[in-house]
């Protein structure tokens, strides 16, 4: 395990789950999970994305110093960064779904990503709550595709295609989350849909290139404080954060994937310079990058 203090709470990599079968992500049931990590109990906050599907019991969940009551065909998702325990909810019983964002984004969209569990927290300081109370029919809907995922999560083998599967089965959950969630807010804008499908696709084309936020703000003909004030209204952050989570995505990509040197990295990614480059690296990940590769790199197929 790799757990370090973090504001008084327990702060954990991906990496303290040994008995992961697919790089990236992690299938198990919520009893199994505190069983093996009792750490879990209490507070601690973590690098990678959690969701939980409760079919049965009752309890509380603590996230972020609020207490969120859980009933039975209930979907809770928890955000990276996010304090939390499971200390009032060792009663309820269903699967989990741990997930780092690299496993989703190496197919999918971040801002995808970034809009589905933005509902899990609001800026302003406001109680957003991240747990979804579904109906029968809606829970078992999702339901059907955990279980689809549990079955690829069992009989993956390195040699087969059950990690793209699930990655795809996950998107397909995801986008039917979105719907449900889109179906339920306040304060939906529909205009706002080409805009920010466009800009999905520009900062996939261009976060290398374009670190500074006045290249989008320019291809949109907007004010930066326009383009910031929609990002933070959907995705719970603004287009600066937005394009140096991308970024580093794709620097631990590369640590992963590649054998370039920590500095070559930092050239192939438009850093200014290479401890600048570890700066920012650490500050996100909280580790340097050559302590993260070495942690991770064991870890790929």
């Amino acid at each position: 395990m790799h757990p370090h203090q973090n504001n008084g709470s327990t702060f954990l990599h991906f990496s303290f789950l040994h008995d992961i079968k697919v790089h990236g992500i992690y299938f198990s049931s919520f009893e199994r999970l505190l069983s093996i990590y009792p750490i879990l109990k209490k507070d601690h906050t973590h690098d990678f994305y959690s969701l939980l599907f409760f079919k049965n019991g009752e309890g509380k969940i603590k996230i972020n110093n609020n207490l969120f009551e859980v009933k039975p065909n209930t979907i809770c998702l928890v955000s990276p960064c996010q304090i939390h325990s499971f200390e009032s909810a060792s009663a309820m019983e269903g699967p989990v779904i741990l997930f780092c964002q690299d496993f989703y984004v190496e197919e999918f969209s971040f801002l995808r990503l970034l809009n589905l569990f933005s509902c899990t927290t609001k800026l302003t300081g406001e109680i957003c709550n991240p747990c979804f109370n579904l109906s029968e029919k809606e829970f078992n809907q999702i339901f059907s595709i955990v279980n689809s995922i549990d079955t690829e999560y069992d009989n993956f083998t390195p040699s087969n295609n059950s990690a793209t599967i699930i990655r795809s089965l996950l998107n397909i959950m995801l986008l039917r989350l979105s719907e449900w969630n889109d179906s339920v807010s306040e304060n939906k804008n529909s205009s706002d849909t080409v805009l920010l499908h466009e800009l999905s696709r520009l900062v996939d084309s261009y976060f290398i290139k374009e670190h500074h936020v006045s290249f989008y703000t320019s291809a949109f003909n907007i004010s930066e404080k326009h383009l910031n004030d929609l990002c933070n209204s959907h995705f719970n952050c603004g287009l600066k954060k937005i394009l140096k989570d991308r970024l580093m995505q794709e620097a631990r990509k590369l640590l992963l994937s590649s054998e370039l040197s920590v500095s070559e990295i930092s050239y192939k990614l438009n850093f200014e310079d290479n401890s600048y480059f570890n700066k920012v690296f650490k500050q996100e990940t909280h580790l340097t990058p050559k302590r993260f590769r070495d942690l991770h790199k064991k870890l790929v197929p």
